[in-house]
């Protein structure tokens, strides 16, 4: 490792995919406009799909040509990535500062026996795409020992010689903190978002084979069925949800499989994944803040989901990186009681309080009377250039939230104890509950408008550090004098203020 070395030769396939990725439109085009009407005898049909080989070509050799050229080392006390094509691109990251090395293993790469490294410090990061499993063991092996190296040498050089040999020879001890079991896991998918998931993965196959697809022959079959044109649309739309919803889940465990967290050396390695290996490390002393997500299905069942907020200072390090915009799922689908026991033992120093619930109703209209007028408003107008059912299905919609904020007065709220702040918000869909500690605050915003302040109503919200920016938490409509407790409570650190 500390001689150049090469990339494994599988990174030239991977070279292939990527190319085939960013030419994808450009050949479906021709599969879907071109290729049916495409005249063998006529060379002038040859244009398009010759203009398109030879961008794929040319973006496969610079691919390959960058690959050729890679060489890393360490060399001192730097990891160094040498790289390029036309400019020599030279890369050099501090061994002491590197916190985390993650892998990916997509399918391709598993069949070849590739890995995905990424190598991150707070600030930059290395990508070795793609190396042999055996290579990444070794990249990692040989970073962990120059980091103990260089520990052991700075505890020499304070007169603590005696401890830092103790400390190297000790084995780094592992701590399975928690596997996702596959029942677990379908009940995790039955229970997410997976119509959403599989709207967003298969609308735009839809949309490129919609007038492919034999829409009048499922019209007809459901004609037959019913002659009633309202009949006709639930029907479709059903099959539709139905299909999503399976699709969906589908997608939900192909992507959390096998899911497991361990703990080593006050760091956490997060694997999940079929066709897509991953496995990430998070440094514990980066965590920011802790959120808990629940769905209002899971609530009922006594499920949720635990997040960690992180930081870095890496801009467009890498598209498929989990923790780039600093939130780490750490625990997916787990019984509460069991996740808090876990997250107590990461983080020993937050007390995660129970949220006092309830906000004022003097705030309740205020959450959706401005979306029920508008929708109302553009309901009539329809109705009165078209048909009535608009505007009841405007109303079907006030009513869903009117009973949303209702779950907001009910359910959020907030609890401060000491230097620790645990805020609840009630979302669309679910609740997402916030932990952060005093010392990892950046900011407070308060507002407020002539309205509010005449029913002594204000919104707030912290700010806090994420991934190389920062996120806002808080409450709307909350009372003034709550508040103004939290605004002294930031400005002071009283860690005795509670309300």
């Amino acid at each position: 490792m500390y001689n150049p070395q090469k990339l494994h030769p599988i990174s030239y396939i991977t070279g292939i995919i990527q190319a085939l990725k960013e030419n994808i439109i450009l050949i479906f085009i021709f599969l879907i406009f071109n290729l049916r009407d495409f005249e063998f005898n006529d060379f002038k049909s040859y244009i398009y799909p010759g203009i398109v080989a030879i961008i794929f070509l040319i973006s496969f050799l610079y691919r390959a040509v960058k690959v050729y050229n890679t060489r890393y080392w360490i060399e001192n006390e730097h990891f160094i990535l040498d790289t390029g094509v036309f400019t020599k691109e030279r890369k050099e990251l501090n061994i002491r500062r590197i916190q985390s090395m993650d892998t990916s293993q997509s399918i391709i790469n598993q069949i070849v026996g590739g890995v995905k490294i990424q190598i991150k410090t707070p600030s930059d990061g290395i990508d070795l795409e793609t190396v042999s499993k055996n290579q990444s063991l070794l990249i990692q092996q040989a970073l962990k020992e120059a980091q103990n190296t260089l520990l052991t040498v700075e505890t020499k050089d304070n007169h603590d010689e005696n401890i830092s040999i103790d400390n190297k020879k000790q084995p780094l001890i592992e701590n399975h903190l928690y596997k996702l079991s596959f029942k677990e896991l379908l009940l995790m998918a039955m229970t997410s978002g997976a119509i959403g998931v599989a709207f967003a993965a298969v609308s735009p196959i839809i949309g490129a084979f919609s007038d492919k697809l034999p829409w009048h022959w499922l019209t007809d079959e459901l004609a037959n069925i019913s002659q009633a044109i309202f009949v006709i649309v639930l029907m479709m739309i059903g099959i539709v949800l139905l299909i999503s919803y399976i699709i969906g889940t589908v997608i939900v465990i192909i992507k959390n499989f096998n899911y497991t967290v361990v703990e080593s050396d006050n760091q956490l390695s997060i694997r999940y994944g079929l066709f897509n290996i991953k496995n990430i490390s998070v440094p514990i002393e980066r965590v920011q803040g802790v959120v808990e997500r629940q769905s209002f299905i899971r609530s009922i069942f006594g499920f949720t989901a635990i997040h960690f907020i992180i930081t870095s200072d890496m801009h467009d390090f890498d598209k498929d990186d989990d923790s780039l915009d600093g939130n780490i799922t750490v625990l997916p689908f787990i019984k509460k009681q069991k996740a808090y026991t876990i997250i107590k033992s990461l983080m020993p120093n937050m007390k995660f309080n129970k949220v006092k619930e309830g906000m004022p109703w003097s705030g309740y209209h205020r959450y959706f009377w401005i979306q029920s007028v508008i929708l109302l408003l553009v309901s009539i107008v329809v109705a009165y250039y078209w048909q009535i059912w608009p505007v009841y299905l405007a109303i079907f919609i006030v009513l869903l939230l009117a009973i949303h904020s209702l779950i907001v007065i009910k359910k959020s709220g907030y609890v401060l104890e000491g230097d620790e702040l645990a805020i609840k918000n009630t979302k669309l869909f679910g609740f997402k509950t916030t932990y952060f500690k005093h010392d990892k605050l950046l900011g407070l915003e308060l507002k407020k408008n002539p309205f509010l302040d005449k029913k002594d109503l204000i919104n707030f919200h912290f700010i806090i550090a994420k991934a190389a920016g920062n996120q806002e938490i808080g409450l709307r409509y909350l009372e003034q004098q709550k508040v103004e407790h939290l605004k002294a409570w930031y400005l002071r650190g009283d860690e005795n203020g509670r309300i």
